[in-house]
């Protein structure tokens, strides 16, 4: 039976609290929080604290704050033993090698409280110190129900990268069509199909083989209407720059 603490009740630590108190073979000892009072629902749940100095003794420290703190986190923990690991996307494994027993298990997936993820659906990219720690995270990553990734801290930082590009982003940029569609009285689920085909095209497909649109046409008239359309300076700056870059690209 493993013993796991979770160190921080954000997006990524709870969703993984709620996919690993369900699970046999795991079982949750500490929820610790900055804020006791955003994890005192969890209190008949799992023992909460506030205090670093109270988290109870684990086979695994799962560490999911924000990349700021990890380290500092970490330096509380140099005492207690056991595997400590981060879930950063961008935090190199080595900030934790004051542990004689260190890794990392970072699910690439966007995260929030309110919409609990399915793991099975998440995969998960583990990296560890040594053998031993690699096999106890790819278990963990079993249990949990998650496809396994062995993945080194170079390798992580490239696929937090490319998530940036895929997922935020493009979120931004769904925004900004919200917005154009509401202030247009139009609505945003209009765009909802154009979407969906676009995503699975890029699952059989490189993107850039399946790009549309004025730009890759090179149709200055549209493209010169659609900047004289747009209210927003920030939001032209944004269509300016990826016009440019497809046409280019296009041009390679």
């Amino acid at each position: 039976m493993m013993k796991i603490s979770i160190i921080g009740a954000g997006n990524v630590g709870l969703n993984m609290f709620e996919t690993l108190r369900k699970k046999k073979n795991v079982k949750l000892v500490s929820l610790f929080n900055r804020s006791i009072e955003k994890i005192l629902s969890y209190r008949n749940k799992i023992f909460i604290t506030n205090n670093i100095n109270e988290i109870k003794k684990s086979d695994i420290y799962i560490i999911a704050t924000n990349d700021d703190s990890i380290e500092k986190i970490s330096n509380k923990l140099k005492s207690r033993g056991g595997l400590v690991v981060h879930t950063s996307g961008s935090t190199e494994m080595k900030i934790l090698s004051i542990h004689k027993n260190f890794g990392v298990f970072y699910p690439l997936q966007t995260l929030t409280k309110d919409k609990l993820c399915d793991f099975k659906k998440i995969p998960i990219c583990i990296e560890a110190n040594n053998d031993i720690n690699y096999k106890i995270l790819r278990k963990l990553t079993k249990i949990s129900g998650s496809k396994c990734y062995q993945v080194d801290s170079k390798q992580r930082i490239a696929l937090h990268v490319s998530a940036v590009f895929a997922c935020n982003f493009t979120n931004y940029l769904f925004s900004i069509a919200h917005d154009i569609c509401t202030s247009n009285k139009i609505p945003f689920d209009t765009l909802f199909p154009l979407i969906r085909e676009t995503l699975e095209k890029i699952e059989k497909n490189n993107p850039s083989e399946i790009q549309t649109g004025p730009a890759l046409r090179k149709d200055i008239i549209t493209i010169k209407k659609h900047l004289n359309f747009i209210n927003s300076k920030s939001s032209r700056k944004i269509y300016s720059i990826l016009t440019d870059e497809i046409i280019k690209n296009n041009e390679k």
